[in-house]
């Protein structure tokens, strides 16, 4: 299949890597655009992640999940999630829509309660921690041990209830933010997510 300067701009400006490896990759893929996003990704997906830290995620895209338990009956759960990135071409990428599609759908079945460690409410991590400590000190545990405990509850508060510390549903041997940084290396832009809203009947 015969690659053109447009095919090698579109993956340029997809991945933000250099012409000649862009090029190559869509040579090598035979002109198969994902498979060509994914040879970039493998080659210089680590200088892209690195690059992209830098940078500021000011477009992005809202999605939509609705979840009904019993088919034909009405949806008893919904995520609304805003996934940010630098360009709205990029925001439109088969690898972005579906990004956005599975964290929709890992909030819903997770049922994480912020985005980032920063936004847990410090005072009820501090009672998470005083209970650990108090369980720990009436069990017995040695100081050096109890601190240990403490910080393992810590650890755990953050992995039920923080989204990118979460493992994430959809492969259990990577978090969330693992996930998300193999698809912002395959598109070579920042991507983050900004907020989510999860809302379920009943609960």
């Amino acid at each position: 299949m015969a690659i053109t300067a447009a095919d090698v701009k579109q993956l340029r400006e997809l991945t933000n890597a250099p012409m000649m490896a862009c090029k190559k990759a869509l040579v090598d893929a035979d002109g198969d655009m994902d498979k060509a996003a994914e040879l970039v990704r493998e080659r210089t997906g680590a200088k892209m992640d690195a690059r992209a830290a830098d940078r500021t995620a000011s477009e992005g895209l809202v999605h939509t999940y609705l979840h009904a338990p019993t088919p034909g009956m009405p949806a008893k759960v919904g995520v609304l999630l805003q996934l940010s990135c630098e360009t709205d071409f990029v925001a439109k990428a088969d690898a972005v829509q579906k990004l956005a599609k599975d964290l929709a759908m890992h909030i819903a079945a997770a049922k994480p309660l912020v985005v980032a460690e920063e936004q847990v409410d410090p005072a009820l991590l501090e009672k998470e921690r005083e209970f650990a400590r108090k369980e720990a000190v009436e069990q017995g545990k040695p100081d050096h041990i109890i601190e240990r405990i403490v910080e393992g509850k810590v650890k755990k508060v953050y992995e039920d209830w923080v989204l990118l510390n979460q493992p994430y549903v959809l492969d259990g041997d990577k978090t969330v933010a693992q996930a998300i940084s193999e698809v912002q290396a395959i598109v070579g832009e920042k991507l983050e997510v900004a907020r989510f809203a999860r809302f379920e009947v009943g609960a």
